[in-house]
């Protein structure tokens, strides 16, 4: 029923949702990404770190206690809502149809999906030379896809792994309740 809702414009996003994503989208946009590590500055370079962070938040969530597994559903679906709903805002903003949307918003969907699976068998490694190998390798895929110098991937491979272990010292309720703010990025930035 709450999906009926919202689909038809009555219902609320989840709050916590929302902060999670506010917080995912002020960890993508730090500068030093696009000016010193390569990422493209484009719209799609953008979605990259987006949904890099995103998908980062949405690991977490994933490993809150088991007991909480309908709240951890909800929230992770909540968060991926919330995203797309920005996304499609943005586009449209942007000048994107409606034809143009359906093209546009199922293949990032899609795109993100992969990219959460991608990012969280990376981050599984235990040994921390294999973590940060397969992060470079999952951020040349995805991130760096469309460059020529990757130089910049195992830099943001290392930062995704410090966000990583940032979200794993938070505790579950702190997760639940979005009470999370990553400590060592720039307060000035995301704010646009």
């Amino acid at each position: 029923m709450k999906a009926l809702l919202k689909k038809l414009g009555f219902a609320r996003p989840d709050p916590i949702a929302v902060a999670w994503y506010a917080t995912a989208v002020k960890a993508a946009r730090q500068v030093e990404y696009f000016t010193d590590w390569g990422v493209p500055d484009t719209v799609d370079g953008r979605f990259d770190m987006i949904s890099l962070t995103s998908a980062l938040i949405n690991r977490r969530i994933g490993l809150v206690d088991p007991k909480h597994a309908q709240r951890i559903q909800e929230l992770a679906q909540e968060l991926f809502d919330v995203m797309f709903a920005d996304m499609d805002t943005n586009l449209r903003e942007l000048g994107v149809s409606d034809e143009g949307m359906k093209h546009r918003i199922k293949p990032m969907a899609s795109a993100h999906l992969g990219r959460v699976k991608a990012y969280t068998d990376a981050l599984s490694h235990a040994d921390p030379v294999e973590r940060l190998t397969h992060c470079t390798q999952a951020l040349e895929r995805n991130i760096y896809r469309t460059v020529e110098d990757t130089s910049g991937a195992p830099k943001l491979a290392a930062r995704m792994i410090e966000l990583s272990l940032e979200l794993d010292s938070a505790s579950d309720d702190d997760i639940l309740n979005a009470r999370f703010v990553f400590p060592h990025l720039d307060e000035g930035q995301g704010d646009d």
